[in-house]
C-alpha cells in the first residue's frame, strides 16, 4: 500500500464530515430559512434586517454573521435592535461585535421555564443591524454571510426538548439595487414632450 492512499482516504472522510456539518439540517417539516436583507440608509450607513421563517417553535438561536464592504474599506456594527421582532420578549438577547474581523454574533434564548414563550411557527423579523463606515467614506455595497465565530458559534436554532435545527441561510439583494434594476428596465422617454 502506498503512502498516498491513507492521505486520499482521510481527505475523503473530511469532505464527508464537513459536508454533513455545513449542510442545512431540519428534520422537523419544511426547511427553515434565515434571511439577511441589507439596505442603504445613506451613503455611509447601511442596515440589515434579519428575518426567520420557521415551522416549529424555536427557543434559542445563534446567528454569527460576517460583513464586508470591499477589500480595503472597514466598517463597524454600530448597534443591533430586537424591539418589535419575534424574539423581543426573549429573556437573553445579545449582539457581540468583533470589529477586527467585521463579525457579529447574535444570541437569543427564550427561557428554560414557561414564563417566556418561544418563537411561534411563521415568518418574522428577529433583528435589525446598523452598520457604518469607519473612515467615513461611502459604502458602495454591503456583503453579508454566515460564518463561525469564536469559540465555536455556528448558525443554529434549538427547539425543545433539545433538538438542533440548522436553517438555510439566504441573502436577499440590497433594496437600493432592486430599485435601480427596475429603473434601468424602464424604456427611455422620448425627448421633446
Amino acid at each position: 500500500m502506498s503512502s498516498r492512499n491513507p492521505f486520499i482516504f482521510v481527505t475523503l472522510i473530511l469532505f464527508v464530515i464537513c459536508g454533513s456539518v455545513l449542510a442545512q439540517n431540519d428534520k422537523f417539516g419544511k426547511t427553515d430559512t434565515l434571511f439577511a436583507e441589507p439596505y442603504r440608509i445613506d451613503a455611509k450607513n447601511w442596515a440589515v434586517n434579519v428575518t426567520l421563517f420557521n415551522d416549529e417553535e424555536i427557543f434559542a438561536l445563534t446567528i454569527p454573521l460576517k460583513f464586508s464592504a470591499g477589500k480595503t474599506q472597514k466598517i463597524v456594527v454600530d448597534s443591533t435592535i430586537f424591539k418589535g421582532g419575534v424574539a423581543d420578549g426573549f429573556r437573553e438577547k445579545y449582539a457581540r461585535v468583533d470589529t477586527a474581523t467585521q463579525c457579529l454574533t447574535i444570541g437569543l434564548l427564550a427561557d428554560l421555564g414557561i414564563s417566556v414563550p418561544p418563537i411561534p411557527p411563521g415568518k418574522g423579523r428577529l433583528a435589525t443591524i446598523f452598520i457604518s463606515s469607519l473612515d467615513k467614506s461611502a459604502i458602495a455595497q454591503l456583503d453579508v454571510d454566515t460564518t463561525t465565530t469564536p469559540p465555536t458559534n455556528t448558525l443554529q436554532m434549538v427547539k425543545l426538548p433539545s433538538d438542533e435545527v440548522v436553517p438555510f441561510f439566504k441573502i436577499l439583494p440590497a433594496e437600493k439595487e432592486k430599485k435601480a434594476e427596475k429603473e434601468e428596465a424602464k424604456p427611455a422617454e422620448p425627448k421633446g414632450k
